[in-house]
């Protein structure tokens, strides 16, 4: 994004008390100066100031305003860029001044904001047990605004009918949908990555970001991001942003001229990671394997960025915390959390807990067993000294176990194991558990069709332990496998021209309206059941393929039971549970309404799930 003026966007929200000014740049020198505003107010009194223009390294820094000083200003070998370290006071008040760049009788003026920080509406609320995210691929779920489809400022055009290209959804399509969402019962908007993509193809999916500072055009514009954030959060739902360390889009304007040549992990020629998370974690990894994972580019439109270069470790922690002040932000999803710098990755964390104590992050650490999983969500220094600082992590070892637990001819004793397992981990509470995301197949897809089961798969996610996560679809059986685009398929009625609505009861088939309506009746139940959010759970070894579990804590307790077996059980009996069930004497299936007047001997149809509440 390469421009004579440089301006921001002026944004106007009643709960945000923000307003950005534009900057005022009297040159044509200075491109790109970032981050574009900051605050006062901040515990980390430092701010580092990227600037990028022609030989601007030629230039002197000075800066007159109360409680800012110019600390440094670090050349780097690229003359085009110029670091410049700020001390600002905890004193500083908000308001604009003069940045000036001087080089002999040449003086440049450059305008420059510290905002009042914002005042979160949920601060320290966070994102826990309480809370259910839908995860969103915004170029598939709906188009609003069909004028954006294709832009000016960005290199791919729509077309539809290519599964690997834009299709036009966007954040007004989200903001036109919203109604579903609130009535479907989530708590959590998860929106794959909204930043600038400008690449030739491919570009839809949001992680070869192009401007770290702006949303994609073909998605909306910065307010329109504010927009959906103050949206979610009158109607008392929370958003998590996807954020990307590990690398940038082959289009990201500083691609053109590099700051410097370890700006970048570079190889002599293209060299693709490994994919091998377990990698970073391996007491024995041999170095080859450990700088494959951590240094090779995930594609060759993908450039990995070494955060071992310290301004651009500041450039992306600093980035991260801009938008959380900026547009109020709930949580983060980090993407590809195991493949940068582990230190980088562990100082993040402690900047953003710094800021925001007890902020929600949850790292994608794609992991197949518990104990891989525990080095990243660890409340202690692993052997090798390190600690991760994360405070949730993606539970990749139980997705697979719900995988082969409600396969054909699968057993939940995969679900009880993998569960007693979570004594390895710091806080298995605050694992995002889910059963299907924009990487796999498909959840219908991955159980063979059979429906039945992706209920099971649905009524377990939404009331084990953790902080439970729905792909967008699935309540309404899409059931592609991969390729990419085909498991991020478009949400029918999300554009003008689609034969059908599925966002409307209407719209959808009898069997779609019978998953959606069984998923939303655990969801809006779910929003008032303590004994789920933060209750402890107890769980008996499955016998013929039934598995008991309660969640309870000293006023709430919730019994579930998962008949994963083709076999109707006339007569199921409690017995075996009374350790469980002690004072208990009655309950409510908050499925179907019914009362359970007895806690003896239940009814169990084949592959169907009992959510009981219980009663004295």
């Amino acid at each position: 994004m390469e421009k004579r003026t440089i301006s921001l966007v002026i944004i106007c929200a009643i709960f945000l008390g923000l307003f950005v000014n534009a900057q005022q740049n009297n040159s044509n020198i200075i491109k790109h100066l970032e981050p574009p505003i900051w605050w006062v107010g901040m515990k980390n009194t430092k701010l580092q100031l990227l600037i990028h223009g022609d030989k601007i390294s030629d230039f002197k820094v000075e800066v007159s305003y109360s409680g800012v000083i110019v600390e440094s200003v670090d050349k780097v070998e690229n003359p085009n860029y110029l670091f410049v370290n700020l001390e600002i006071s905890k004193n500083t008040k908000p308001g604009v001044f003069s940045i000036f760049f001087v080089n002999g009788n040449e003086k440049i003026e450059y305008e420059y904001s510290l905002k009042s920080r914002l005042k979160r509406i949920n601060k320290g609320q966070g994102i826990d047990g309480s809370d259910v995210i839908y995860l969103i691929t915004p170029d598939r779920f709906a188009n609003g605004d069909p004028s954006n489809d294709s832009t000016e400022d960005t290199i791919e055009k729509v077309n539809r009918k290519d599964e690997n290209g834009r299709h036009g959804g966007d954040l007004k399509g989200i903001l036109d949908n919203f109604e579903y969402l609130q009535e479907f019962g989530i708590t959590t908007l998860w929106l794959n990555p909204v930043l600038e993509n400008d690449q030739p193809k491919y570009s839809y999916h949001g992680y070869g970001i192009s401007d770290f500072y702006k949303t994609d055009s073909r998605f909306g514009n910065n307010d329109d991001f504010l927009t959906l954030i103050n949206k979610s959060h009158n109607n008392g739902m929370k958003v998590v942003m996807d954020q990307v360390f590990n690398h940038c889009g082959l289009g990201h304007w500083w691609m053109n001229d590099l700051p410097s040549k370890d700006w970048l992990n570079q190889w002599e020629t293209f060299t693709r990671t490994n994919f091998t998370n377990i990698a970073s974690s391996d007491p024995h990894v041999s170095v080859s394997d450990f700088n494959l994972l951590t240094k090779g580019w995930f594609d060759s439109n993908l450039p990995d960025l070494n955060l071992e270069n310290k301004y651009l470790e500041t450039y992306m922690i600093q980035n991260s915390i801009w938008w959380v002040e900026y547009a109020g932000l709930d949580g983060i999803r980090m993407d590809t959390y195991a493949y940068p710098n582990q230190g980088v990755m562990s100082r993040w964390m402690q900047a953003l807990n710094k800021e925001y104590p007890d902020f929600f992050m949850v790292a994608e650490t794609w992991a197949k067993r518990a104990s891989y999983l525990s080095y990243w969500n660890n409340e202690t220094p692993n052997r090798n000294g390190y600690i991760s600082n994360v405070n949730s992590v993606s539970d990749y070892p139980l997705y697979y176990s719900i995988l082969r637990a409600f396969k054909k001819d699968g057993d939940v004793y995969e679900l009880y194991e993998t569960l007693a397992e979570d004594f390895v981990y710091g806080n298995p509470n605050n694992n995002k558990v889910f059963n299907g995301n924009h990487d796999v197949d498909r959840l219908l897809a991955q159980l063979d069709g059979d429906v039945d089961k992706l209920k099971l798969s649905m009524a377990f996610v939404l009331t084990t332990r953790g902080i439970p996560q729905i792909y967008y679809g699935d309540e309404i059986l899409m059931k592609n496998k991969r390729p990419d685009g085909r498991v991020r398929e478009d949400f029918p009625g999300g554009w003008r021209d689609d034969s059908r609505n599925a966002f409307t009861q209407e719209g959808r088939t009898i069997e779609e309206n019978e998953v959606f309506n069984y998923v939303k009746r655990i969801l809006n139940w779910r929003k008032n059941a303590k004994s789920i959010h933060e209750g402890k759970l107890t769980h008996y070894k499955p016998d013929d393929n039934v598995y008991v579990y309660f969640r309870y804590n000293e006023n709430q307790n919730t019994m579930i039971i998962i008949n994963n077996s083709d076999k109707n059980i006339q007569t199921f009996d409690l017995t075996r549970f009374k350790g469980s069930l002690k004072g208990y004497t009655k309950g409510i299936d908050i499925i179907t309404g019914n009362e359970i007047s007895k806690l003896d001997k239940i009814v169990l149809p084949k592959k169907t799930a009992l959510i009981v509440e219980l009663s004295i």
